[in-house]
């Protein structure tokens, strides 16, 4: 289950109206951590309506309840904790956040995160050169 502010989050009801996007941590069984960011709500564009000229844009809820991360490394493992950090109504808002939370935390030096990369830019095997 999802928290936001210890309250829990059960559905797109529980979250703030112009929320598109969401920061999160997900502490797992194991003591290991995921910093990420998820979409829970798009921007679709559908044809006009007859007799119009301009195309419609309809807000569309993406699941996110049962979500637990995007990477391999947490693919088999079970969450024990879920938390919203961050409630964002832009892309660019949460990929900022997430981004600094990752750099703020050392995700990619320190064992306790699973994350393997910052942006699909920044990987952990990167740093194996490092001196």
């Amino acid at each position: 289950m999802w928290t936001y502010l210890g309250k829990p989050v059960a559905s797109h009801d529980d979250l703030l109206p112009g929320c598109t996007d969401f920061v999160y941590w997900i502490t797992f069984t194991n003591g290991k951590h995921y910093i990420g960011k998820k979409t829970v709500r798009s921007v679709r564009k559908k044809p006009p309506l007859k007799g119009k000229k301009r195309n419609r844009r309809v807000l569309t809820n993406i699941p996110f309840i049962k979500y637990v991360g995007s990477s391999e490394a947490v693919e088999g493992l079970l969450p024990a904790s879920k938390e919203i950090l961050y409630q964002c109504s832009t892309k660019k808002a949460a990929t900022y956040l997430e981004t600094a939370l990752m750099f703020h935390h050392d995700v990619l030096f320190d064992p306790a995160f699973l994350n393997q990369n910052i942006s699909g830019t920044f990987f952990d095997n990167d740093l194996k050169g490092l001196l």
